[in-house]
Order: C-alpha cells, then sequence, then structure tokens
C-alpha cells in the first residue's frame, strides 16, 4: 500500500507557511488515476471542493456550468484532470480558494493519455490527434515549484520562514463607503464595482447592508450560490447565523434577475452581483426600474458575458449617467499581494493577456499560422488572444483552448513587422456523409459543429451544404487603432483565396447597421436574421454568405430573393423592434421591381391629396418593397419615420416617444413631409428606371 506520509509531511508545511504568507499555491499531482485519487481521497483538508465526475472521489461535484462554481469560498480544491481538463472551470474553481489554501490539481504521467474535454472541442466527423493545449499546459507546469508524482517521494520540505503579510482594507473601506452614499443620496446615481477575483467585492456588499440597516436591500445574481459571500459576512457583521443557501437575512434579501423584472419588488437598494455575467438587456431594463443600484463584477475573461459587460453596458452607463461613479478593486482581500496561485493560473490561461499596438508604416503582412507555432510563440499567442478579447463580447479562456485544439479551426493573421495589426478564425465545415445530411433535414440529428452548414442545410433541404465544404468565419478582430483603413476587408480577401476546396464563405454575427455594411461591402449576402436575441448583444444573429464556385452564384441569390421577401413580411411582427438604421441596411442594395401603371396612377392620385396615415399605409409598403432604394438618399429622420411607420407598422405613440415629438400636432406635419419628401425621390428614380 502506497505510503502517503512524505507528501502529507510537506502539504502541511506548505500550508503552515501559506497560512502565515496568506497565499495560496498551486501543487500539481501526477500519476495513474488510481494513485492520484487514493492521493486525494486520504487528505484531510478541512472545507475542500472537490471537482470531478468520477464517483471514486470523496464527495466530487462535476458541475455543467460555470456560474455553479463563482462566488463561492473555500479552504482547499482539488481539480480532478482526468474528468477533463475544463479550462474555464479551472480558472473558476482556482478564484474560489482562500489565503492559506492548496489548489490541488490531479493529472495523468501517460502521454497516450486521452482528455474527456475534447469531446467539447470537436466538431462532428473531426479527431484531435494532438493536443496543443495540454502540451502547452503540461510544460508550463513543469515549471512549478511544488509538483508530486507517483513514485518520487518528495525531498524534505525546506521550510522558509515567511514574513507576516499584511492586507490593505483601504480600499474595500472605500468602497464600502461609496455603496453607503448610493444608498443614501440622490437617486440614479448608479455605483460601478469592478474587481479582480479575492479582492472582497462580494464582502463589501454584505458589509455595507450591515452598515443600512435601516434600509430594504435586495441582492440579485444568476445564482444564490454565487451571493453566499455577501451573506456571510453579514451574518459575522450581526452575530448571527448563516443558513446554507441562504436568500434573507436580515434587511438583505436575494431575488432572481428574471423575478426582479417580473415582480419588481420594491427596495430601497438593489445590489447586482456578478453583473457580468447577466445578459446585458436585462441589465438595461433592470436599470430603469430601480433608481439606487450597486452593479458589482469580476473583471476576468472567464465570467463568460464579461466582455459585453464591459464594452455595452458600462458605455450605455457613461452616456445616461453622468454621475456614474465607478470603483476597481485591484488589491487581493481574499489573499495577500503576489498570490503565487494566481500568478499561475493567469499564466496557464493567459489571463492577463493585453493587446499592445505599436506605431509602423511597414506594409502588411498576411499568414496562416499553425497551432503548433502558437504554443512555440507565446508573445504571438497572448497578442492573439488579447485582439480577440478586445474585439468581442464572449471571449473566454474555452475559446484559447478551441483555438489551439479544434482542428477544424484556422488561424490567419495581419501583422505590420511583429506588430499584430488583425486576426481572423475561421471553421471549415461539412464534408459529412449523404446519410447524415438528410438526417439533419429531417431534424433526426443535430451533429456537432457545423453551425453555418446545418443552418443552410435546413433552410434549403439541400444536402449539398454539409456535403461539401465551406468556411465560416468563427471571429475577425482588428486593432481599435487601425479600424476603417481597409485592413479587416484585406486579410478577408487572403483567406478567401486560402480556401479553394470550399464552395462558400460565410460568418454569422449580432447583426447591426455597420457590421451588416462591412459584409456587404465584402460580397457577402445576408441569408438569414435569427429569430432570438443573443443575451449578450440583445441583438439577433445574422447569416451571411458568398460563393466562392461559379455554380454557387445562383444558389446564394435564391437565399438573398427568400430572404427579402420573408423580411418584407417579418418585419410586421417578429423584427418590428429591429433598429431602424438595421432595416434600412437590410434594403440597400435590394433590387428594384417595375410597378405597374395602375400602382403608379394610384400613388398619384392618393399622395398628391391631404389622407391619413393608415389609409396611405398599403400603398406605401408596396412602393418601398418594389424600389427599395428610394430610401436611400433621404435624411436620417425621413427613413426612421417611414421604416418605424411603414415597413414595421408600430403604433404613433411609439414613433412619438422614439422621434422625442412634442405630440401628435408634430408627428402629423414630420410624417407628410416625410411622404412627400420619399416620393419626390421616387419618382425621379422611376423615370430614370423607364
Amino acid at each position: 500500500m502506497q505510503d502517503f506520509k512524505p507528501y502529507n509531511d510537506y502539504l502541511s508545511m506548505l500550508i503552515t507557511e501559506l497560512t502565515i504568507a496568506k497565499h495560496r499555491q498551486l501543487i500539481v499531482v501526477q500519476g495513474d488515476a488510481t494513485w492520484c485519487y487514493a492521493f486525494a481521497n486520504q487528505l484531510s483538508l478541512p472545507n475542500t471542493y472537490v471537482f470531478s465526475s468520477c464517483h471514486q472521489l470523496k464527495n466530487s461535484a462535476f458541475p455543467k456550468h460555470v456560474h455553479q462554481i463563482l462566488g463561492q469560498e473555500f479552504q482547499h480544491a482539488i481539480f480532478d484532470g482526468f474528468s477533463g481538463l475544463y479550462a474555464d472551470k479551472l480558472a473558476a474553481l482556482a478564484g474560489t480558494v482562500k489565503a492559506g489554501g492548496v489548489f490541488i490539481l490531479l493529472l495523468p504521467n501517460d502521454p497516450t493519455w486521452v482528455d474527456p474535454a475534447l469531446e467539447n472541442v470537436t466538431s462532428f466527423g473531426q479527431t484531435i490527434t494532438h493536443s496543443f493545449f495540454n502540451e502547452r499546459l503540461t510544460t508550463l507546469l513543469e515549471s512549478q515549484t511544488h509538483i508530486f508524482k507517483q513514485h518520487i517521494t518528495p525531498t524534505t520540505y525546506q521550510t522558509i520562514h515567511p514574513h507576516h503579510a499584511l492586507i490593505d482594507f483601504s480600499q474595500q473601506q472605500a468602497c464600502i463607503e461609496q455603496i453607503i452614499k448610493t444608498a443614501q443620496g440622490r437617486a440614479h446615481r448608479p455605483l460601478v464595482i469592478s474587481a479582480d477575483r479575492g479582492r472582497g467585492k462580494s464582502a463589501a456588499l454584505g458589509l455595507a447592508a450591515a452598515a443600512l440597516k435601516d434600509k430594504k436591500i435586495l441582492l440579485c445574481a444568476t445564482q444564490v450560490k454565487a451571493v453566499q459571500t455577501t451573506f456571510k459576512h453579514l451574518a459575522e457583521q450581526l452575530n448571527v447565523p448563516l443558513q446554507a443557501n441562504c436568500k434573507q437575512l436580515a434587511n438583505l434579501s436575494y431575488s432572481a434577475p428574471d423575478n426582479l423584472l417580473n415582480e419588481k419588488p420594491q427596495c430601497d437598494l438593489l445590489f447586482i452581483d456578478e453583473a457580468a455575467a447577466i445578459p446585458v438587456p436585462m441589465l438595461m431594463q433592470i436599470l430603469h426600474s430601480y433608481p439606487r443600484i450597486v452593479f458589482a463584477s469580476t473583471m476576468v475573461g472567464y465570467e463568460g458575458n464579461g466582455r459585453g459587460y464591459t464594452l455595452r453596458f458600462l458605455h450605455y452607463l457613461r452616456s445616461q449617467f453622468k454621475s456614474l461613479k465607478t470603483i476597481n478593486l485591484d488589491a487581493p482581500i481574499r489573499f495577500a499581494k503576489h498570490d503565487p496561485l494566481e500568478y499561475a493560473i493567469r499564466d496557464l490561461l493567459l489571463l492577463d493577456a493585453q493587446y499592445n499596438q505599436v506605431a509602423s508604416s511597414l506594409p502588411l503582412q498576411f499568414e496562416q499560422v499553425s497551432k503548433e507555432r502558437l504554443i512555440r510563440d507565446e508573445h504571438l499567442l497572448s497578442q492573439v488572444m488579447a485582439l480577440l478579447a478586445l474585439a468581442h463580447y464572449q471571449t473566454s479562456v474555452s475559446d484559447l483552448r478551441q483555438l489551439l485544439d479544434a482542428p477544424e479551426l484556422y488561424l490567419f493573421i495581419c501583422r505590420q513587422a511583429e506588430n499584430l495589426q488583425a486576426v481572423c478564425l475561421v471553421a471549415i465545415e461539412g464534408g459529412l456523409s449523404q446519410d447524415i445530411a438528410e438526417q439533419v433535414i429531417t431534424g433526426e440529428r443535430r451533429p456537432q459543429g457545423h453551425l453555418m452548414a446545418q443552418t443552410l442545410t435546413q433552410l434549403t433541404h439541400d444536402t449539398q451544404w454539409l456535403t461539401g465544404h465551406s468556411a465560416r468565419v468563427v471571429r475577425i478582430a482588428v486593432a481599435p487603432e487601425s479600424h476603417q483603413q481597409g485592413i479587416g476587408s484585406a486579410l478577408l480577401d487572403f483567406c478567401q483565396q486560402q480556401l479553394s476546396t470550399c464552395d462558400f464563405f460565410g460568418a454569422s454575427f449580432g447583426a447591426n447597421a455597420s457590421l451588416v455594411r462591412f459584409w456587404k461591402t465584402n460580397g457577402f449576402r445576408l441569408v438569414k436574421l435569427g429569430f432570438n436575441r443573443d443575451k449578450a448583444t440583445a441583438e439577433h444573429a445574422a447569416l451571411v454568405i458568398k460563393p466562392l464556385k461559379t455554380q454557387s452564384k445562383a444558389v446564394t441569390e435564391q437565399l438573398k430573393e427568400e430572404f427579402k421577401q420573408d423580411l418584407s413580411v417579418q418585419l410586421f411582427g417578429h423584427f418590428n423592434s429591429l433598429p431602424w438604421q438595421l432595416v434600412d441596411e437590410l434594403l440597400s442594395g435590394y433590387s428594384t421591381i417595375g410597378c405597374s401603371s395602375e400602382m403608379l396612377n394610384r400613388a398619384d392620385r392618393l399622395l398628391n391629396n391631404d389622407v391619413s396615415l393608415f389609409k396611405l399605409q398599403p400603398l406605401l409598403w408596396q412602393l418601398i418593397w418594389h424600389m427599395p432604394i428610394s430610401l436611400n438618399l433621404l435624411d436620417q429622420d425621413t427613413k426612421m419615420i417611414l421604416i418605424r411607420l411603414v415597413l414595421q407598422q408600430i403604433d404613433v405613440k411609439s414613433v412619438i416617444d422614439e422621434a422625442h415629438f412634442t405630440g401628435k400636432k408634430e408627428f402629423d406635419i414630420r410624417f407628410k413631409k416625410a411622404v412627400h419628401d420619399w416620393y419626390a425621390q421616387f419618382t425621379l428614380l422611376n423615370k430614370s428606371n423607364r
């Protein structure tokens, strides 16, 4: 039987020093599964979270989602790598460990080991022969100080007698004071707290609640588990016991986001914890329902919708609230500065990747970058991930694994010397059997991956999308200082040149006017608009395609025309809340259809007389769809009125509110002017087309 005493003695002395230093440490345990599990099971570490799908490990849990881990605290944690190296969950669990604790990572020492997490990386029909993510991880872990290996007894631990660390609570105290000011001051002055993990954000909410005993406070988060730290600190301040999964204590009550919107419970102050994990549209609705709100969130990449929160919601807050208060907590509270575990996880998963652009006049260079090169060039890998995160709302550490391991993903870059200017990540789809493709049409199969090919197969009932090959842009990002210089278009052209085996090139993205314009300018045709809004951006997913072979052009034009016909009706209902600027962009470029002489005569008869909106709507709708180009040269106000009233047919009151008209009288004047301006343009175009 294995004698684990030397390992335990080593661990005991290490934990003693960590407790004094108020630090945490990564411990790598390598061996076969039986030995690693035996090692973990014989440990007697208090308050330890064990992440594993294997029941051989005592008290193990295998949460499906990252948010089921976030917001909790444990003295120690064990992560079972044999159950899969899920990067997002690895990062999240490491963040829950308190000062004096260890994070134990169980790993095999067998180079032929197959990581179960790879099942989530590959598309159907693809196989991973080598994990570059795991190769990089293993290489970096070899430099770690504390590694326990099977059959290798650890040497006697050398005590270093660390100094007693002091934790600086001044930032947290200032944060608490600002929360109290938000509760007691003027309404509509939201407070935004941003923090790295372990900076005392959730604790500050609990301490502030204790100081505001006379205020009714609601605490909102996606999971009740995520707010237990807040309740814990409130309980300690009040010297009362805390029940498991507490939802109400003294003046503080938990409310889920949907309940907050549906029931609108009353309160004096609202806390939104882990706000970055809540969809941005929901945050906006909450914002306008409560006059005093504190938004708090952890601003590290593995929080899910963190970029959407940062880029979209905070920008909105700053534009709407001039008195907005922001606080950034960067001094650790859960542990002391220079924490070894934090440094290790940030290094392993590139959580500190920052994009640095250097001005250059050198020519642009385009190239395809292999996965092997990425793990040999840590600087390039870091810059790629940083640029992707900078330009997209939902980049996470799981995308690092996809980038390094997914065999169907290809990376193309644009650089000036060593300065990265743009990146484009492309997935090759299709190549499946006729049988699989037919089962997708009937709804019997939904093979993993091949997102664009499956959508188009179901849309057309044509198996060629899945049996042939197509390329889909997963992400494209251009350095912020290099926007509007044609670099993104040039990179797309380079990618297209490398895709000689593909029939189509496409992309799916959150539809807004500027992005639709970008893809149309590059020769892509919009063929589908998703019915559901994205949780992070509140935008509908647009699907665009571009034929790469002559025989593919006809089907592209057919899909474009079918989408136009569907859109003309869908704007009345499901899409009647689309931004009018997006509708305007969708219409631009649509071809003109000749109007009958009867329709033109009716237009002359009605539009030259003073008639009501409701009498004009049907005719205007027909004329605009016959000649969408007639909207092109109109001013923005005229376009908005016609699109919202005629093409989307929303009610007059909504248009008055949206356009900030003073009332019905101003609306009547503006509507008549809009109709006359449009008809003048329509008449000129109709004459030129004869």
